[in-house]
């Protein structure tokens, strides 16, 4: 029951403070709000890079033909051992001679007039699998590993314009990552200067708790909620701001595309509820943790 006491009287107090120094909780709350909305942008950009890194390396595929006169068990034993690669994924697609020769027979006049001609497909063709990976930061190695097999006549994924791009992404993910939380710490600097303020402002009522023996949570308590409060109310714009600026935005793509197929933007619900929770969170953490480290530092109790 004391503990409720505190709690309910913290809150209590927390209100009436944010009331009092309106202009200090007021600059506090535009300040959180403003860096939570470069967070939130900086947070759409990096699961969003995140996620056009995945699709780009989901569409590398290492293209391989195995040698020519390879038997059916061969391509067998051949799967069976791109299987047991650790980077591959169990999804690749194949084709044989004879489906090759099929397909060649579907083209125009001349081409198919050419496939009725061929009356022993693997003398001509080869098989051909289309092998996609788990890593595509190994798919170098993996691709050594498939030329090294002696069945395999050529392993090729020759699109580096690709790979180059899945780097870029990766470096870009990395930067909003880390301006993220360099506004974090600025708006955990810039609450803890705004608490001081207020803090000073109350010191004399400070000095009185003390004397009439209110011990160290009864004086800290009021500030910390406040810190809750404010870092709530700096959430309210940056939560509405991902919501519906990203829908709005994710509306304008082609199925959520841009420019090409793998350039796709994540579906905004649920995402963005996650991102808005994300936000939400940080924000009462740092404006908690602001508080908190406000008064150890300036309050010393």
């Amino acid at each position: 029951m004391k503990l409720f006491r505190i709690i309910k009287n913290g809150v209590r107090d927390a209100f009436k403070s944010v009331y009092r120094n309106f202009s200090l909780s007021f600059a506090s709350i535009s300040s959180i709000s403003f860096t939570l909305v470069i967070v939130a942008l900086a947070l759409l950009v990096a699961f969003n890079v995140e996620n056009f890194s995945k699709k780009a390396g989901d569409n590398v595929t290492i293209v391989t033909y195995l040698t020519l006169g390879t038997t059916e068990e061969q391509a067998k034993e051949f799967e069976k051992t791109l299987k047991d690669m650790d980077n591959v994924q169990n999804k690749w697609t194949s084709q044989t001679p004879e489906e090759r020769k099929n397909a060649l027979a579907t083209e125009d006049d001349f081409l198919s007039s050419v496939a009725t001609l061929i009356d022993k497909p693997e003398e001509v063709f080869h098989y051909r699998y289309d092998i996609n990976v788990k890593d595509i930061d190994k798919i170098d190695e993996t691709q050594q590993d498939l030329k090294s097999l002696d069945v395999v006549e050529s392993a090729e994924y020759g699109d580096e314009t690709i790979t180059k791009m899945i780097s870029m992404f990766d470096m870009a993910g990395k930067v909003a990552i880390a301006i993220a939380l360099v506004l974090m710490v600025v708006t955990v600097v810039l609450i803890v200067n705004t608490i001081k303020l207020t803090i000073f402002s109350r010191k004399r009522e400070i000095s009185i708790m003390r004397v009439v023996g209110a011990s160290n949570l009864t004086i800290k308590n009021p500030f910390i909620i406040e810190g809750f409060i404010i870092g709530l109310f700096g959430s309210i714009v940056p939560v509405l701001v991902t919501i519906f600026g990203y829908a709005a935005f994710y509306e304008h793509l082609d199925n959520g595309h841009f420019m090409t197929f793998w350039l796709e933007f994540i579906n905004p619900y649920p995402f963005v509820y996650w991102v808005s929770l994300m936000i939400v969170g940080l924000g009462v953490l740092v404006g908690m943790f602001g508080s908190s480290r406000a008064v150890r530092r300036y309050l010393k109790v």
